[in-house]
């Protein structure tokens, strides 16, 4: 069977077999390369949960985990190449989310967070309605701007 071979292709034989498994080594780049990018990303996701960047940094932590998801994803419907660029940017999310995190570590950004929200509240009355607010609001407004302008409707406040 061996000597049909060398019949038909003449001696070219070890090029074919080289040239088909070539071919099947390419095909399997794709799956081990979008897996390797995936599993970088769900460590670098991890590590940054250490640092708390879920409560430090939520928007990057959880869009690189909604990229990571997507990743997976496109992975189940053999993208890919899609998977892989989901997974690095994932990674790259994951990181930045991190490195917020770790500059953080004095707590200054939930502190001013709660200060915001106290403040919030403190200025909210539950008895007041939308436009004597507005009105307050650019009133204030114009008292920062210079102009002092008396307004003869103060009983709208009340």
């Amino acid at each position: 069977m061996s000597s049909c071979f060398m019949l038909i292709f003449g001696g070219k034989v070890k090029y074919i077999f080289l040239i088909i498994s070539l071919l099947f080594l390419m095909v399997g780049c794709g799956p081990v390369k979008s897996t390797m990018e995936i599993n970088k990303a769900e460590v670098e996701i991890r590590m940054a949960y250490r640092v708390q960047a879920s409560k430090k940094a939520p928007y990057e932590f959880y869009k690189a985990k909604a990229y990571l998801y997507k990743a997976k994803d496109e992975r189940s419907y053999s993208d890919f190449k899609e998977a892989s660029l989901f997974a690095q940017k994932a990674v790259a999310l994951a990181k930045k989310a991190k490195l917020i995190a770790e500059k953080d570590q004095s707590g200054l950004l939930e502190e001013n967070n709660i200060k915001l929200e106290r403040d919030a509240l403190d200025n909210r009355d539950e008895s007041v309605d939308v436009e004597t607010l507005n009105k307050v609001d650019k009133q204030k407004l114009e008292n920062k701007k210079g102009e002092v302008k008396v307004d003869s409707s103060s009983d709208d406040l009340d």
